[in-house]
């Protein structure tokens, strides 16, 4: 072994156990890698950022802009709503329908946002239906990572793996060759899903459910009875004719107000111009002993906890929940710091982290990827609020749509997306020039304003992918693909199948504690070497690597898509573990029998 091989494999074990520990921010890792290339002498400063200018990153960022713009003029929700009308209550059609119909979309728009529009509608459906959750979450997540292999444009790393595939050989894969393969393994997660999850995955108690759809339970679940208080406002208080900005509830105890009620008149909390009058009734949140500090100073009277809400029906305003999302810009910060409840006129009163529920200065939590953010205002304001890219809904309004003044653009959203394919799968056009006019087109037509295209595209997704590019480049240009690649056919007795097996079956090992495109990235070069020695198809052993590295639904740092998921799903990695074993063998038999056929080896 070389020095060149020995630098390669160190970087590349680094990379593993940084992704596996998380020593390191998951965000962060990415670029020590072209830092640890060029330093190491494994890559020229040509070589090092050609992955930002390769057609794959360039097709996902153009990707992130229409599906944006699908989100945007509401075609995403329409078709959730239209899920909702079309399972009724049946339990085989919600997990049937909860399955092929996120599995289909995930073909053609980013998988992270299918999976995040999906997540509610599900959730609402469940609870409509009395059905555990828990058996239709993890069931869609898994289906979208398989259905993305319906198309080219599905996932990044199919992306990534024909772009690299197109350096090497100079041909890649047309826009629909994925699909007979592709509907294969989505029917086969459909098929699983409706034999075994109700076998495999968890119970739950409807009433500790982690999220729950009506706002007594999310009361109860974020264990905030026992942090409501109501207080009155007596005859000769101090507090009287004092605006909510004057009484400084936050800034001086820590607390929250919630509501106030007056003359059998519920007010939501967002107006800091509310002034006190006698016998007003707050409702506010945070501990005892600050709230009892208030009420000595002001001169109220601590009435207790509510009494089963009769006082506070949340009748002018509602709960809301969201989630923080993988790559969004509020990761750090605060709500305080971002000024959040000036902005929106919504209260963040608690947050979801782990396995439980933060109620204590929550204003200047720093927020984590995959926190739950339980909101209070007006409905007004909750049904104005729009998410953006800082947060996702998990528990959404009751009328979640896409802006009035939008909503006309849907169909020529669609007409858009649709040129874009048919463009692409007519070879008229190159795929990466298809997504970018069709990003273009969407801002063009108005259903976009041109600041959304920056902030549609997850910058963190397009760093992770540039930086993970030259590695591929390094294990070709020090020797290690070559070493890695004669191993592989050594052990498979330079037979095909026996050598596909071992290639798919590293990939589909690989890809649990890395990023799957990180995996992808690995074996692409492995997988072609090996296709050279062996005189074979190229094509047969890159599928293995595609549809291997697509089998990421073990652990989180797979996908994205797991993680978020976790909490809204109540899910633990045994539970990913013992429903996704199974399809992992069932996925492996696929590629083991199905990929030669349509793409032989010779």
């Amino acid at each position: 072994m070389n020095t060149d091989v020995a630098l390669a494999l160190s970087i590349m074990t680094a990379v593993v156990l940084l992704f596996v520990t998380g020593w390191i921010r998951m965000d962060i890792v990415p670029l020590l890698i072209p830092v640890s290339l060029i330093l190491a002498g494994l890559v020229s400063a040509d070589e090092v950022f050609a992955g930002f200018s390769s057609s794959a990153v360039i097709t996902i960022a153009s990707l992130f802009v229409i599906t944006a713009g699908l989100v945007r003029s509401g075609v995403v929700n329409r078709v959730a709503e239209y899920l909702g009308r079309l399972v009724g209550r049946s339990r085989r059609r919600l997990v049937a329908a909860g399955t092929v119909l996120p599995g289909a979309m995930a073909g053609f728009i980013i998988v992270t946002a299918t999976v995040l529009f999906f997540i509610p509608t599900i959730m609402r459906l469940a609870f409509r239906s009395k059905i555990p959750k828990t058996k239709l979450l993890l069931p869609m997540v898994i289906s979208c990572l398989l259905g993305a292999n319906i198309t080219l444009i599905g996932a990044s790393h199919n992306l990534v793996v024909n772009s690299l595939v197109e350096e090497a050989l100079g041909f890649g894969f047309s826009f629909f060759e994925f699909m007979p393969v592709g509907v294969v393994l989505l029917s086969a997660a459909v098929i699983y899903s409706m034999l075994f999850a109700w076998q495999l995955l968890p119970d739950e108690d409807p009433s500790e459910e982690i999220i729950a759809l009506d706002k007594p339970n999310l009361i109860k679940i974020y264990g905030l009875t026992d942090r409501l208080w109501e207080i009155w406002v007596q005859e000769d208080s101090s507090a009287v004719g004092k605006s909510m900005q004057e009484l400084g509830l936050g800034e001086r105890f820590g607390l929250v107000l919630v509501a106030v009620a007056r003359a059998e008149e519920q007010r939501a909390a967002g107006s800091e111009k509310l002034f006190l009058e006698r016998e007003d009734v707050l409702l506010v949140l945070g501990r005892e002993e600050k709230v009892k500090e208030l009420t000595k100073a002001e001169g109220f009277f601590l009435a207790g906890h509510p009494r089963e809400q009769k006082q506070f029906p949340l009748s002018t305003a509602e709960l809301v929940e969201l989630v923080v999302p993988p790559r969004s810009p509020v990761i750090g910060r605060t709500l305080t710091g971002m000024d959040f409840r000036r902005k929106t006129g919504l209260s963040g009163i608690a947050i979801w982290r782990g396995e439980r529920p933060y109620r204590t200065d929550v204003g200047s939590m720093v927020l984590q990827e995959g926190d739950g953010l339980l909101l209070f205002g007006d409905r007004r304001r909750t049904r104005s609020f729009q998410p953006g890219r800082n947060f996702r809904w998990l528990h959404p309004p009751r009328k979640q749509e896409a802006p009035p003044e939008l909503r006309r653009y849907g169909p020529l959203a669609v007409i858009l997306l649709l040129l874009v394919i048919s463009t692409a799968a007519l070879k008229l056009l190159p795929v990466a020039v298809a997504a970018v006019t069709g990003a273009a087109a969407m801002v063009l037509f108005g259903i976009l304003k041109p600041g959304e295209i920056y902030t549609s595209i997850e910058w963190r997704a397009i760093i992770l992918i540039g930086c993970l590019y030259p590695l591929g480049t390094a294990l070709e240009n020090s020797g290690t693909a070559i070493l890695l690649t004669e191993n592989i056919l050594e052990a498979g007795g330079y037979h095909p199948l026996a050598v596909l097996a071992l290639i798919s079956g590293l990939t589909i090992i690989l890809t649990q504690p890395l990023h799957n495109v990180a995996a992808a990235v690995i074996m692409t070069p492995v997988a072609l070497h090996a296709a050279s020695a062996l005189g074979t198809n190229p094509k047969t052993f890159i599928m293995g690597v595609i549809i291997g590295a697509s089998a990421a639904f073990l652990l989180p740092a797979g996908h994205p898509v797991i993680m978020l998921v976790e909490k809204p799903g109540g899910y633990r990695i045994k539970d990913n573990f013992r429903f996704g074993a199974g399809l992992i063998v069932l996925v492996f038999m696929i590629i083991i029998i199905l990929v030669p056929v349509f793409w032989p080896f010779n």
